[in-house]
């Protein structure tokens, strides 16, 4: 087994359940153009399936979108803009990935930022900054305050402690809110909301393209887990559909130099 930090996001069990994430709002992307100093390179890394340089394939020249796993890659080339003929998947770790030749005008990284080594990962971004570069963390597709948030909180305060053995922590949240170790010198943060209606059915799929809720960190207490989000979320939902806010953080800034 891949004991590396993320190394679950390489695993088809996951990855078969990404479409069921919910889209950030088109706010986001119109954030991401206006912050760019200019529009002939992008860099997403750890892309996953392309769900943020797939649509910002429509406003640069040139889409590079890293990811170590072929699995995502492969969900990504399938999905909406997936072969764009300016889109160029690689695949790889942010912190060694072949970029040769390539200077970008922004930088892009979803919450796999959790997953990296910044200290690695940050020099070799410089390294390939066009002048003016900027970079983006982008973090939040899940529900926002939602109609059953005090259960959502007891639940997952259960089920943490039950597949980790340890406490929830409510404070993970604020590191992509952080100038990610020194590395950035944050220049803004800007929160957008858009509406999602999602079956029940397919909200509970989706916790399970989640590290901490992955099949085989479950194991034998999968169908424990689904019955009991079920059993929660049932008395929300409406002709089995949720409805729910989906609120999303992009943080910019420039790369201080080392």
């Amino acid at each position: 087994m891949n004991d590396r930090p993320g190394a679950s996001f390489e695993q088809s069990e996951v990855v078969d359940l990404y479409p069921f994430r919910p889209p950030y709002p088109e706010a986001v992307f119109e954030k991401l153009r206006e912050v760019a100093p200019r529009h002939n390179a992008m860099l997403d890394i750890g892309c996953g399936p392309g769900k943020v340089s797939r649509p910002l394939t429509r406003s640069f020249a040139d889409v590079v979108a890293v990811d170590p796993s072929q699995h995502m890659i492969g969900l990504g080339k399938s999905l909406p803009d997936g072969r764009a003929p300016n889109l160029h998947w690689v695949r790889g770790l942010a912190e060694d990935a072949p970029l040769d030749g390539w200077r970008f005008d922004l930088t892009v990284a979803a919450a796999s930022i959790h997953w990296m080594d910044h200290d690695r990962l940050f020099p070799r971004l410089l390294a390939h900054a066009a002048p003016g570069h900027v970079f983006a963390a982008v973090s939040g597709d899940d529900a926002f305050e939602p109609p059953w948030e005090a259960d959502w909180q007891r639940f997952l305060g259960k089920w943490v402690m039950e597949v980790t053995g340890r406490r929830l922590d409510p404070r993970w949240r604020d590191a992509i809110a952080s100038d990610f170790g020194g590395h950035v010198d944050v220049a803004g943060r800007a929160f957008f909301t858009a509406p999602v209606n999602q079956s029940l059915e397919d909200f509970i799929k989706c916790q399970h393209s989640r590290d901490t809720w992955a099949y085989s960190k479950l194991g034998n207490r999968t169908a424990a887990f689904d019955a009991e989000l079920a059993e929660l979320l049932g008395p929300y939902a409406v002709a089995g559909q949720l409805n729910y806010t989906v609120r999303t953080l992009v943080t910019w800034g420039s790369i201080v130099p080392g």
